[in-house]
């Protein structure tokens, strides 16, 4: 299989590795720009109701749909990246750990420095209000940190679907039911990862038949896959809004809107990431990324764990809000989140324990 560099570089999807040898420039282009959007989503969040509303908060309508698109695939990309860069460690580098040296690797590089920064997350951020609550939080990731125990999960699904021998074509549609019709809450974040497997699996996938898709792709079909991904997601994310239930709804009535959102959200979010990647893809067959590209990518995993705690100080922990007003907050809150996790990712990794937790 053909390899876009040779370059040695260090090499993380949102649980990049380090000992990487070849650098797949598609990759680290898509996490640079995942990276940014993050913080963007995350700067807007609160015109969208996500978070709570700063002072001074003022409703700006277009502020709330920045917010829905910068997040439209961001998550579900990075969760495709690391399906890819799984594949390439198996099917290339060759790495057929066994599972329990799969669960301890990744437990290292995921599950503790969940724990560690939810510890901190919660200090800072969080209301003390009970052992078990406290321990809930903690386990499951506080604020953001939700992300990285969901994506332990689905290293270990990716395994045990490797382990099945049926064809990807039964693999994908099994993924695709349990995404539409997860709708009981599990412990452990294993009900976020049912829901993003099918992400990770693609992500898997299309590695495995990188040679044939990268093949296929053509400025036309790129312009077409944005056309539709935007005429998809401006149709079916109003429709999420509508697809609502109360308390009292019948059962029956309570799934058919839940399975509807998740269609939804599959629908847009997978032709989403598919796009992106091909334009990566096609962008990476004629440009390599500099050396500053190669660099902040390296450092998406700290940005991911970082940017939130810069946004919530700056937003709920100071007179920031106050102090540029409601239409400059999200812009400057994205830049000083930008560069703050940026600084504070390179500050961590010059110390021995923050290579080991974010290197």
């Amino acid at each position: 299989m053909k390899l876009l560099n040779g370059t040695k570089t260090t090499f993380r999807g949102i649980d990049c590795e380090n000992n990487f040898k070849t650098r797949l420039d598609e990759i680290t282009v898509m996490r640079c720009i995942l990276a940014l959007l993050i913080v963007f989503t995350h700067a807007f969040t609160c015109y969208n109701h996500s978070w709570s509303e700063p002072a001074g908060y003022v409703d700006i309508p277009l502020y709330k749909w920045l917010s829905r698109i910068s997040f439209a695939f961001t998550l579900e990309a990075f969760t495709f990246i690391s399906g890819y860069l799984f594949a390439f460690q198996r099917i290339t580098q060759k790495r057929a750990e066994k599972c329990i040296f799969l669960i301890t690797h990744k437990a290292k590089r995921l599950i503790l420095p969940s724990i560690i920064f939810s510890l901190a997350y919660f200090i800072i951020f969080n209301q003390y209000n009970g052992l078990n609550n406290f321990l809930f939080k903690i386990i499951n990731g506080c604020g953001h940190l939700w992300y990285l125990p969901m994506l332990f999960w689905n290293f270990v699904g990716a395994w045990l679907l490797e382990q099945v021998k049926i064809n990807d074509v039964c693999k994908l549609i099994f993924l695709i039911i349990l995404n539409l019709f997860i709708v009981i809450p599990l412990p452990l974040r294993l009900s976020q990862a049912c829901s993003f497997m099918i992400y990770f699996y693609s992500g898997y996938l299309t590695y495995k038949y990188s040679d044939i898709i990268k093949s296929a792709i053509t400025p036309s079909r790129l312009v077409f896959g944005w056309l539709l991904f935007i005429i998809i997601f401006s149709t079916l994310r109003p429709m999420r809004d509508v697809l609502v239930y109360t308390s009292d709804a019948e059962r029956i009535y309570k799934l058919a809107i839940l399975v509807g959102n998740n269609a939804c959200q599959l629908l847009y979010a997978s032709i989403g990431a598919i796009a992106f990647y091909c334009t990566a893809v096609y962008y990476t067959k004629k440009h390599k990324p500099n050396t500053f590209t190669v660099k902040f990518s390296g450092y998406c995993f700290g940005i991911y764990i970082f940017q939130q705690f810069v946004l919530q100080q700056l937003y709920y922990k100071t007179h920031f809000s106050i102090l540029v007003g409601p239409y400059w907050l999200p812009w400057c809150g994205f830049v000083i989140a930008s560069i703050g996790s940026y600084l504070l990712t390179m500050s961590l990794l010059k110390t021995p324990i923050g290579r080991h937790l974010i290197g």
